[in-house]
């Protein structure tokens, strides 16, 4: 019985090292054809006039916080701040 336990257990940690629930989640979308599009990614630091993003290779510089945030939900795009 307690080698079950820890089977058990082991499944778990496993599964979620390897973002299993994920996978099933992405496989049963494609399969029902209801796969979301997932967002682009833009890099967006600090300078000193403002903030700067990096998308899809080119650079858009930007003055305030807030524009960063109204730019990124326009273009769909999930940002990940550096530098801060």
């Amino acid at each position: 019985m307690k080698l079950a336990h820890e089977l058990d257990s082991l499944r778990e940690r496993i599964g979620k090292t390897l973002h299993l629930d994920y996978l099933k989640q992405v496989s049963g979308a494609m399969r029902a054809g209801k796969l979301q599009p997932v967002p682009e990614w833009a890099i967006v630091y600090r300078t000193a006039h403002g903030f700067c993003c990096i998308y899809q290779g080119e650079a858009v510089e930007l003055r305030e916080m807030l524009d960063v945030q109204i730019w990124a939900e326009e273009m769909d795009v999930q940002t990940w701040f550096i530098g801060f």
